[in-house]
């Protein structure tokens, strides 16, 4: 294969330029007689980096640092959110504490037994179909497991009060039926008055019938109810809700009760259980 011959350059011109240069150099040793420029040429290089740095490199810095900050408010918001809870339902059990456990050592002894190391059983809710509770007859939601999954007929609180109890467990979840389900009935109780009241289907609604022949007793809107502790299943004398509507139907009269305990205010609950109860 041919290769092409390097041409040959004149020794003259290397020469030259070497000249050259050593003449610039030493003008700009002796004289500084490229100083403006190398400043200029500095001062162009360093502005063009600040610009870049600026325009580019920074807000790109600032996006990621953003987004991170985002997220670690997030966290931040969602654990003071569950401190919150959590504190709630502990100010509610230390406030019915009287009527919730046998005595103050009681509480403790529960605090002991319980499957998880923390102050309260504390359930996060898995999921709560508020279509179905606004429109519908079945009021259920569910909760996520801690260790183990939770005994049937545990009675679950929130910060307000009673609002149902444990109806099933699998591994990983728990069904909750809330008291104004249309199956679901709770014992209730108005000083010496006792009536087994039923849930209506509708948000916080429960119903309390009763024949006036067999109980002469009269009530006005705004009446409190309380558990009756009868049946075993919840605790004695926590208010459970107050008198909205009062009609005669049949013969007997028709109470309805508005629940103090919100289902929807809250993402934790807590799960207790008879062997607890005063």
């Amino acid at each position: 294969m041919a290769r092409i011959a390097p041409g040959n350059t004149p020794k003259f011109a290397y020469i030259f330029f070497i000249i050259v240069a050593a003449i610039f150099l030493y003008l700009d040793l002796q004289y500084k007689t490229f100083t403006q420029t190398k400043n200029f040429f500095n001062s162009g290089l360093l502005s063009t980096n600040l610009l870049i740095k600026n325009l580019v490199i920074n807000p790109i810095a600032n996006i990621y640092d953003l987004s991170k900050s985002k997220n670690e408010l997030i966290n931040k918001n969602k654990l003071l959110e569950n401190d919150l809870e959590a504190s709630k339902i502990e100010n509610f059990l230390i406030l019915n504490k009287e009527n919730l456990f046998k005595s103050n050592e009681g509480i403790l002894n529960y605090i002991r037994s319980s499957s998880i190391v923390n102050t309260f059983e504390l359930a996060s809710v898995s999921s709560f179909d508020t279509n179905m509770y606004k429109c519908c007859d079945n009021h259920r939601l569910f909760l996520f497991n801690n260790n183990r999954p939770f005994d049937v007929s545990g009675t679950v609180i929130n910060s307000q009060g009673i609002l149902g109890q444990i109806s099933s467990s699998n591994k990983r979840v728990s069904e909750v039926i809330l008291i104004s389900d249309i199956d679901h009935s709770i014992p209730i109780k108005n000083n010496n008055f006792f009536c087994n009241a039923a849930g209506t289907g509708r948000p916080r609604v429960i119903e309390c019938r009763y024949d006036p022949a067999l109980w002469p007793e009269s009530f006005e809107l705004g009446s409190k109810f309380f558990s009756s502790g009868l049946g075993g299943v919840f605790p004695e004398g926590l208010l459970i809700g107050s008198v909205i509507s009062i009609s005669s139907d049949d013969g007997e009269i028709a109470l309805e009760i508005k629940s103090e305990a919100d289902p929807l205010i809250q993402n934790h609950v807590m799960v207790i259980y008879p062997n607890d109860y005063k």
